[in-house]
Formats: structure tokens, sequence, C-alpha cells
């Protein structure tokens, strides 16, 4: 029985604290077990027209999807099984249970003009912009001097 005390690296415990901060600070707790939450990966992207935001939920059914504009925030769920019986899982890296996301609307926007589709993995939410934060052309005059010869 080996009862040596394994030396615990400084630059070791600073990652995992560094770790823990940033999981408290974008809500990624550790689930019971010590598994962690899924967060699906964002992109958001604007035009003239809308604000788009772009999960990736790879394996999800579309009717395991749900958007709600609730309280001036587009709040994202969904959930994914994995199929396979687990008697005779040898190893299991896929992601697995329910997520949330939450994101602010833009001023101004309508929660009932928001669209999503989902399309190969992809739910993708638009956002149209109201007319007043959309940009307008603004025409600039020109003014010539008379400059009189006295």
């Amino acid at each position: 029985m080996n009862t040596t005390l394994a030396r615990r690296d400084p630059l070791l415990a600073e990652l995992d604290a560094m770790t823990d901060r940033f999981e408290r600070m974008f809500g990624l707790r550790a689930a019971p077990g010590g598994q962690r939450g899924f967060l699906p990966p964002v992109d958001i992207w604007e035009d003239d027209q809308q604000v788009v935001i772009e999960l990736d939920v790879p394996g999800c059914n579309a009717e395991n999807l749900s958007a709600e504009a609730v309280d001036g925030q587009l709040v994202v769920t969904g959930e994914r099984s994995v199929s396979g019986g687990a008697n005779r899982r040898y190893r299991s890296e896929r992601w697995q249970g329910r997520f949330v996301r939450s994101f602010t609307l833009p001023q101004g926007v309508d929660g009932a003009s928001i669209t999503a589709d989902y399309e190969d993995g992809v739910l993708t939410v638009r956002l149209p912009k109201p007319e007043e934060a959309k940009p307008r052309s603004i025409s600039i005059g020109h003014r010539s001097k008379t400059i009189s010869s006295e």
C-alpha cells in the first residue's frame, strides 16, 4: 500500500480555479455525478434587416427544440437523447440531456415577428430589426458659395 501523498502542481491548481470561475460566470455548472451541462455553441450576426442567432444542436429532433420571447429575453431550450443500450456502452462522449440558452433581445424587437428554422443540426433564429433601427440613407445637399467681385 502506497501512502505517499502526491504533490499538487500550483499551476494546475490555478488552472482549475480559473476554470471554476469561468464556469460560474457563464452558468456551466457540474451536474450531479460530475457531468458538465451542455451549452450549444452559438454564432450571432446581423445585417441591415435582422439579427441572426445560429445554435449548433446536432442530433436534436425539431420537436425537442423550442424558442420563446419572454420578458425581453430569447430563451432557447432543447433535449437530446443518445440511442443505444446502456448495458454495453464502452465509451460515451456525446452529450445528452437538456440545455437552455438565453439572449437579451435587441431594443424594439417584436417577439411575434421572430422566426426559427432547424436544418442540418443548426437552429437559426431570426430577429427582424424594427424600422427605426434599420439604417437609412441621408441625402447630402450641396450649397455653393457665391463670391462677388467688387
